[in-house]
């Protein structure tokens, strides 16, 4: 067997009889895809939460009320008196869309007046905005369609006389955040979290194993408290990290000018948030592994995916119950949905109080875990060390 060969047969064994390299190999990519299988299984975007504003109160606004309905791409969850109050539920994101039906909708089109419905659509998110318009336009015509055929039927005029007598419903839409449906408002964004949080967690995920691996771990757990490890750590990575991210988004924002409305400084508090939220998760991963090899293959485990699950471009709505729960428990989550509200949408601290809180929940449970294992860790070592001495 040549010199190749044997090198070749060696690594061939290695890829199936280590464990680690053969789940990263074998089982992650099966899992992933699986998982993103069961993302994308409704296949289109559905059940837009929609308000509605009847203004006319007639037959035919009942009619576009009933199609929308049974249109899955809508759900009307309420209708308003006014588009000011339909406005403000959008605001909030209760709804994504608003389908306006003006007042003497029916009379105008009876009349063979120009006649129009109006959708208001939340652009914040392009999977919903471009769905929603496409959706809308193609509910309208059906309806405006029907009622052609019904009036023309009335008036048994077929031809060019008949068509005088009906023009129809003109589709109107307005997309409020990103009307010009840019990408790059859209989706850079989410890949800057993304990619700010990868290299977070690689970076603190390691912090611990890298001495447990040139053995001086133990060391350092008898002559430091808990607190003082973990305020050593992790305080490097989070002023590493902070500066990432205000370097990174005054690149987005001023080099590249990504339209923006909200306050930058309210933009760094959730970054902070965000951060230490991560490192926490990152630090808790740290301790629970045995090894670099390890920690950085349970940190890319929910790192990779996150910007799938977060809700960023495929919205929970259209996603199973078990796979949107997954996408709410990860941090990118809280600080994409932030971002949005601050930088597209312009809203204050307020609109994204939720969020602060949950990335505050998460640093605490990230903590608390560690601290378990540290104290688990240190009974484990004194018994050993009693053992030792009582032999």
């Amino acid at each position: 067997m040549s010199k190749f060969s044997r090198l070749f047969w060696t690594e061939w064994q290695n890829l199936f009889t280590n464990k680690t390299i053969r789940t990263i190999i074998f089982i992650v990519p099966l899992m992933y895809l699986t998982l993103f299988g069961f993302l994308y299984s409704e296949k289109k975007v559905m059940h837009i939460p929609t308000v509605m504003v009847d203004a006319d109160q007639t037959e035919l606004s009942r009619e576009l009320y009933r199609a929308f309905e049974v249109d899955q791409t809508f759900q009307i969850g309420s209708i308003v008196g006014t588009e000011e109050e339909a406005m403000k539920l959008i605001d909030k994101g209760e709804a994504n869309v608003a389908l306006i039906i003006p007042p003497d909708l029916e009379k105008n089109v009876k009349a063979g007046r120009e006649a129009e419905v109006l959708t208001v659509i939340d652009g914040s998110n392009m999977m919903i905005s471009n769905t929603a318009v496409r959706a809308a336009s193609t509910v309208v015509k059906t309806v405006s369609a029907g009622a052609t055929l019904k009036k023309l039927e009335a008036h048994g005029g077929w031809g060019e006389e008949g068509k005088n007598l009906y023009t129809g419903i003109d589709y109107r839409y307005r997309v409020l955040y990103n009307p010009t449906f840019s990408y790059m408002s859209f989706m850079v964004f989410g890949l800057a979290g993304t990619v700010l949080q990868q290299v977070l967690f690689l970076g603190i995920a390691i912090s611990v194993t890298q001495q447990k691996e040139a053995g001086t771990w133990r060391q350092t757990m008898e002559n430091n408290s808990f607190w003082a490890i973990t305020i050593s750590k992790i305080l490097p990575y989070f002023l590493a990290g902070t500066l990432n991210m205000f370097i990174g988004f005054t690149l987005l924002l001023k080099v590249f000018e990504i339209p923006y409305y909200g306050s930058t400084v309210n933009l760094m508090l959730v970054a902070s948030a965000f951060n230490l939220a991560v490192l926490s998760i990152g630090y808790a991963i740290s301790f629970f592994s045995k090894d670099q090899l390890q920690a950085t293959q349970t940190a890319m485990l929910i790192a990779v995916p996150s910007f799938m699950l977060s809700g960023f471009t495929w919205p929970f709505m259209s996603m199973p119950a078990a796979v949107a729960a997954i996408g709410k428990s990860l941090p990118l989550t809280y600080f994409l949905h932030g971002v949005r509200e601050i930088l597209t949408k312009g809203h204050g601290l307020s609109a994204v109080t939720s969020d602060l809180l949950v990335l505050g929940f998460m640093t605490v449970l990230g903590l608390f875990a560690a601290y378990v294992i540290f104290i688990l860790q240190t009974r484990k070592k004194m018994v050993k060390t009693s053992e030792s001495a009582a032999v």
